[in-house]
């Protein structure tokens, strides 16, 4: 049986490029909370959301980036919506998505 013979070590490998070629990248879990997703100075990262998925609806209301409030008992659980969030609040458990820009 032939052997395999490693002629180079770990430092001779080319280290991966991670591209983010996928429509979100981040997701995050607002779950029995009153959160502005704003991406105001004191939290960056809540910038420029691009979507969300109702896990349970409670008594949240998702108010989008421009428009009326919606409560989540009157949209579907487990479906992905994509219209960006300004605010989420309420008792349930929504996962807001982040695109890749």
């Amino acid at each position: 049986m032939a052997t395999r013979t490693q002629t180079e070590g770990v430092s001779g490998r080319t280290k991966a490029t991670v591209v983010a070629s996928a429509k979100f990248e981040r997701i995050e879990t607002i779950s029995a909370a009153d959160i502005f997703v704003t991406g105001s100075a004191s939290n960056p990262r809540r910038a420029g959301s691009k979507g969300f998925i109702i896990e349970t609806a409670g008594t949240t209301v998702i108010t989008p980036a421009s428009g009326d409030a919606v409560a989540a008992s009157a949209l579907n659980t487990k479906e992905l919506y994509e219209i960006g969030v300004s605010r989420v609040s309420g008792s349930g458990k929504v996962h807001v998505l982040y695109g890749n820009e």
